[in-house]
């Protein structure tokens, strides 16, 4: 026979068999849910920035490198022959005389020297006078006789950095020929 069980003498059952979770480590877990997002949000947005960053970067040098590409090439092309159709005179050496700059084509022109005239030349936006891009600023320096330093100015997209430079020396391709003109 079985036993009877009084009114009084029930047994009170407890939540804590169950298979849930209580209030507090379901807003507990809920927190650590969130702080673990917010961290991954911060590190998502800190690299898109330095990718875009890095893509702002990649195409600036990309265009100063392909503008001293095209400025080597254009130089290169700068032969005695290339002088004489450029200039129109019927020989070498009076071509040379004029881009060397001890005459000048034009009465009442003052002569030049070979760093300046390669900056003319190139300053013509059908060969390299173009900028290469927006972001960037081209001085063309020809202070020194048999050199032209161009200079490429840009403001770093990285906020911390500031403006940057790249210098370039350009000895003129035919100045080596300027010494034997007589």
């Amino acid at each position: 026979m079985k036993p009877q069980v009084l009114p009084s003498q029930r047994r009170v059952t407890s939540w804590r068999g169950s298979s849930g979770f209580t209030v507090i480590e379901a807003l507990i877990a809920g927190l650590v849910v969130a702080s673990v997002m917010t961290a991954v949000a911060r590190l998502s947005l800190s690299a898109m920035a330095t990718s875009r960053n890095q893509s702002s970067r990649n195409a600036i040098e990309a265009a100063i490198n392909d503008h001293i590409q095209l400025v080597q090439m254009q130089d290169s092309y700068l032969t005695p022959e290339a002088l004489v159709v450029k200039t129109g005179m019927s020989n070498t050496t009076d071509a040379l005389e004029i881009a060397c700059g001890y005459k000048t084509q034009n009465a009442g022109d003052t002569a030049s020297s070979p760093s300046t005239y390669l900056k003319n030349h190139l300053q013509d936006p059908t060969i390299a006078g173009e900028t290469p891009h927006p972001a960037v600023t081209i001085d063309w320096n020809d202070a020194n006789r048999s050199l032209l330093v161009l200079t490429y100015s840009f403001e770093a997209p990285e906020s911390s950095i500031g403006i940057e430079k790249r210098i370039v020396d350009v000895n003129p391709n035919f100045s080596s020929q300027c010494y034997d003109v007589p």
